[in-house]
């Protein structure tokens, strides 16, 4: 049976998670033969535009170009 201290267990890891980004593939560790965890790197959320991000979210109901009429 392979044994491995807490200490070295942070290196072990640490190795894992950027081999994984490094390929930008996952990596599944097994656990007496069924799968246990699947590390995957992580995906930069793309950046939200500072004009226009709104744009198509609004709704125009009605006429907006003869004057309000008051009651």
């Amino acid at each position: 049976m392979d044994q491995i201290t807490t200490s070295e267990l942070s290196e072990v890891l640490q190795n894992f998670f950027l081999e994984a980004a490094q390929t930008n593939t996952s990596l599944t560790v097994i656990h007496e033969g069924q799968p246990l965890v699947i590390i995957s790197p992580a995906k930069a959320p793309k950046p939200r535009p500072d004009f226009g991000f709104m744009q198509g979210s609004g709704e125009i109901s009605g006429d907006i170009v003869s004057p309000v009429k008051q009651p």
